[in-house]
Order: C-alpha cells, then structure tokens, then sequence
C-alpha cells in the first residue's frame, strides 16, 4: 500500500480519534495542539496503512519508540487488541458511509421538493413555462436553500416531474420547450 491522501488521512484521523480517543498511545497524554498528532504504524512498516495498524502517537514519542522497550511493548500490544477489535472499526466506517448516503437522498428529496413547488407555483400563475430557463432557475433556488443541487440531479427531477404519469408535461413548440399542466 502507498502513503495516505490527505483525504485519506482525515477519515484515518477521525476513525482513530473516535476509537482511541485524542490522546497518543504511547505516553497517554492527550494532544494540545491539532499539529501534534501524526499516524504511527505500530508494526513499523510504513506500507501497512490498515486502520488496526495506525494509531495517533506524538513525534517525540514515536522517535522514542525506535529506543524504549516499553513503547515497543505497547505498540505490540496495541496491534494485537486493534486487530481483535477490529469488527469495531469497520462498523465505524459503515456508519459513515450510511450516515454520508442518508445526507445524499435528503439533500436529493430537498432539491426535488423544490423543483415541484416551482413547477406548480409558476405554472399555476402563468399556465406555461419555458423549459430551457427552469433548470438554471430551479437549481439556483436549490443552492440558495439548502446549498446543494446540481444541473443534472434537477434535470432528472423535472424529467420525472413531466413524465407520463406525473402532472406536468414537457410540449415541443417552434421557439422552443415550454412545461405546462398536463391535460386530462
């Protein structure tokens, strides 16, 4: 395995916050500056990049291992209980992944909550709209509520909101699209 990304290293670091807490290992003194902490292999090998294998150590301590007997105890011992416990960890990282895919489809239901109450909103006042401006309209209003909604995601949105079982339909005219209530 290849050094840790950045963005590696911050999931690295929040995992090993929540299991270890803010504290090195070694010396058991919580950090008081966030630059203190760096990614200590245990077993030394600077390849093995698995989340059982790293811990948060100061750099004083780390180097200090290289000599002290006691600290290589303890990073031995810390392995081992790590690669016992290590179902912990995992759990850990689905959670993230579970509670990241639960943000994306409130953020998708927001953006399309949106894009029908415009519809229906603009629609209802005007009788037509004009699809080529709805989309850049509809995802501005997004970003202005709720700071996310992409082009694509609200052209999927007005898509299923004109399809041929929703409320809306999609008419081709000479000038262009237009979006009106679809007739009975």
């Amino acid at each position: 395995m290849s050094r840790p990304t950045l963005a590696q290293k911050r999931k690295i670091f929040k995992f090993l916050i929540e299991r270890d807490g803010y504290k090195c290992y070694l010396c058991e003194k919580e950090f008081s500056n966030p630059r203190e902490p760096i990614l200590e292999h245990l077993n030394d090998n600077w390849n093995d990049n698995r989340e059982d294998n790293l811990a948060l150590a100061h750099q004083s301590c780390n180097i200090k291992k290289i000599e002290d007997g006691n600290f290589q105890e303890k990073a031995h011992l810390k392995l081992e209980k790590n690669q016992l416990e290590m179902y912990v960890g995992e759990s850990f990282l689905k959670k993230e992944q579970k509670k990241n895919l639960s943000n994306e489809i409130e953020i998708n239901k927001k953006c399309f909550d949106i894009a029908e109450e415009y519809l229906t909103t603009n629609i209802m006042k005007n009788s037509i709209i004009d699809y080529k401006k709805t989309i850049p309209a509809i995802v501005y209003l997004c970003k202005k509520k709720i700071n996310h909604g992409s082009v694509q995601s609200i052209r999927s949105h007005v898509q299923t909101l004109t399809s041929e079982v929703a409320p809306f339909e999609i008419i081709k005219q000479k000038k262009g699209k237009i979006i009106q209530k679809r007739a009975s």
